[in-house]
């Protein structure tokens, strides 16, 4: 089985209208309230252990819209963990080994 799922978010899964901001937009891409719901139902029913969202290029988008789904994106996934009872974690989740849980300046001394 899998013990959580990392999310990578491409941008330009949307259409152009939407988000020009991309190194390759994508005519008929979907609608940006399609992305967002698929997006919704993959983190409320399974485990999320990260995201990233990828293919974000403001200089191709004078408007700055591009930027903005991608902050909508992230803000989203971050309010659909809540919602979900995934965030906050109730102590280390059985996906960090614990070499990973130690404390950043432990790494530096």
């Amino acid at each position: 089985g899998t013990d959580c799922v990392y999310v990578s978010f491409d941008i330009d899964c949307i259409d152009a209208g939407f988000v020009p901001g991309t190194g390759w937009p994508e005519p008929g891409g979907l609608l940006p309230r399609e992305a967002l719901k698929l997006l919704e139902l993959v983190v409320r029913n399974v485990t999320v252990c990260g995201l990233e969202v990828v293919e974000v290029s403001p200089p191709y988008d004078v408007s700055g819209i591009t930027a903005l789904m991608a902050t909508r994106v992230v803000c989203d996934t971050m309010a659909h963990l809540v919602i979900s009872g995934q965030l906050p974690r109730q102590g280390r989740p059985s996906w960090i080994q614990e070499v990973c849980a130690m404390e950043v300046g432990q790494a530096w001394r």
